[in-house]
């Protein structure tokens, strides 16, 4: 679920009543008195676990990551005295995207071993953050047996039945979670994706919500919710009208300039293939990997399917990997894919480790597999630093109508990503930026770069199966066009229409919205 309940202190032990005042003034960004409390616990008490954390939790703050890394370390070292601060260690682990270490603490800690369905959800989130969904799908399966009735739990549940292909269940998780709590948000929106019948009474109860409210964040759930089942019943004025009001709440909680976005894109273009050649990078025979890259919305779910639908490739899913050895290499934290300091700085990378770093972390994914997938879209705009780190790795661009993408970008409610995807100006910009980025990546990398159109994967799907497959060095298997597989864990925005198989009917969608898109067609088609 996408909120939680207030925390009363009152009765509880004075050290709990600390630590709860201490991460109210980290959460409401007063730092600096967060700091001043965690040091004073910290003289007094050195290897004390959750102060260690919460001085880590500070420094990721205030954009250390080198320093934050350090207490961490000395967390892992010492007594982790309840689940309380087991979770809370995972959790920081999590953001550093050390899920290695993630699973073996869980693994020590099997389910019947925590206290209540609260902290089972709570690791089951986290481990489905970093993509370990069996493990995950066990912790979420034991909070419902523990407390069947416990919201969080069968929504974390349901959210995983989702990535499994398992519809109804997930949708009758779904409707159990709104007996106990009707009005959550993120529950709708999940429902609303679930392309389940009747949707006449859940359109109703969602536009009676969305009348009582006007938080944002709120407002943006719920506006997407009902824009998903406006248009899967093809009323798609009023679900343009829904969509409208979800992209402007979204929008205004965002911290994104195009100026910013602009100077970004302005120093990855100043990557020279002189820097891609200097031989600094990691290589391991034992496993090659391959980044499945493009906008979101472009393709890259289906593409990383049909190459992991080969027996000598594991797909790795959407990862965050490669941020995090960047922000270990520069020790700075920063919250998008790449920032602008560690690129004007990134002739002081130590790209072995980077490279060497990426393929241990990598190496759970792979089970025994020699190649291994990334499709962390985004990942664009980081080729220069994988190229070099990796030397082997190796890259197929999606490439799909970017009106398709536009509409389909809009019709989507990220988490953190795509910050420009919430207004039809801002996507084109991104657009032509991202255009010129992947010139200059394909003038730098000719031999290492694979372009794949969209309508080849669906049209004729194994012919352009066939040369993927050839670019990563393997022979066409026909299994690769089983990408509707069951068993297999699909987590993006696609996962419930990987379930259908290859697509033919995915493009134009935008027809039905022609006229609300003119602003994004016509500015496309100016060049």
């Amino acid at each position: 679920m996408n909120s939680s309940p207030s925390v009363n202190p009152a009765g509880l032990p004075p050290a709990l009543q600390q630590f709860l005042q201490i991460e109210q003034l980290i959460q409401s960004g007063q730092l600096a008195t967060a700091n001043q409390q965690v040091e004073g616990l910290l003289r007094s008490q050195p290897g004390l676990v959750p102060a260690l954390l919460y001085k880590a939790e500070i420094e990721l703050a205030s954009g250390r990551n080198g320093a934050a890394r350090q207490y961490i370390g000395k967390a892992l070292a010492g007594h982790m005295d309840s689940p309380r601060t087991a979770i809370q260690l995972v959790r920081m682990l999590a953001v550093l995207s050390e899920s290695t270490t993630i699973l073996e603490i869980v693994g020590q800690l099997p389910p019947p071993m925590w206290d209540s369905a609260k902290s089972l959800t709570e690791i089951a989130q986290e481990l489905s953050v970093q993509g370990a969904y069996v493990q995950a799908r066990q912790f979420a399966e034991a909070a419902v047996q523990r407390d069947p009735d416990h919201p969080p739990s069968l929504y974390m549940l349901a959210t995983i039945e989702v990535f499994y292909g398992n519809m109804a269940r997930a949708a009758e998780l779904c409707e159990r979670v709104l007996r106990f709590v009707p009005g959550d948000p993120g529950t709708h929106w999940l429902l609303s994706r679930l392309r389940q019948p009747d949707p006449g009474p859940r359109i109703d109860r969602i536009r009676s919500l969305l009348s009582r409210t006007t938080d944002a964040e709120t407002v943006s759930w719920l506006a997407y919710a009902l824009h998903n089942e406006l248009h899967d019943s093809k009323q798609h004025a009023e679900a343009w009208t829904a969509l409208e009001q979800g992209c402007r709440a979204k929008r205004s909680l965002l911290d994104y300039t195009q100026s910013g976005a602009d100077a970004l894109f302005d120093g990855l273009c100043q990557w020279r293939a002189e820097e891609l050649e200097r031989g600094d990078g990691f290589s391991a025979g034992a496993l090659r990997p391959i980044f499945v890259i493009g906008l979101h919305r472009s393709g890259t779910t289906l593409a990383e399917r049909v190459l992991g639908g080969h027996s000598q490739v594991a797909a790795g899913g959407e990862t965050y990997d490669i941020r995090a050895k960047l922000r270990r290499a520069s020790g700075l934290h920063f919250p998008s894919e790449i920032d602008l300091r560690v690129v004007q700085h990134r002739d002081q990378l130590n790209y072995r480790a980077i490279g060497e770093g990426y393929l241990s972390g990598m190496a759970w994914r792979a089970q025994g597999k020699p190649i291994i997938t990334d499709k962390l879209p985004s990942n664009y705009f980081n080729v220069g630093f994988i190229a070099r780190a990796l030397p082997e790795a190796r890259f197929i661009h999606l490439n799909r109508d970017p009106i398709d993408v536009g509409l389909s970008s809009l019709r989507t409610l990220f988490s953190h990503a795509c910050p420009y995807s919430y207004d039809q100006q801002e996507y084109v910009a991104h657009y032509r930026q991202y255009q010129r980025l992947m010139d200059h990546w394909r003038a730098l990398l000719p031999e290492r770069i694979l372009d794949v159109r969209y309508d080849d994967l669906v049209n004729e799907p194994e012919r352009t199966a066939s040369e993927m497959a050839r670019f990563v060095g393997l022979d066409f298997e026909p299994a690769m066009l089983d990408v509707g597989r069951k068993g297999e864990a699909v987590a993006t925005a696609s996962s419930v229409m990987m379930r259908d198989g290859i697509r033919r009917d995915r493009g134009k969608v935008w027809k039905a919205y022609e006229s609300q898109l003119a602003p994004m067609i016509e500015a496309l088609r100016a060049g």
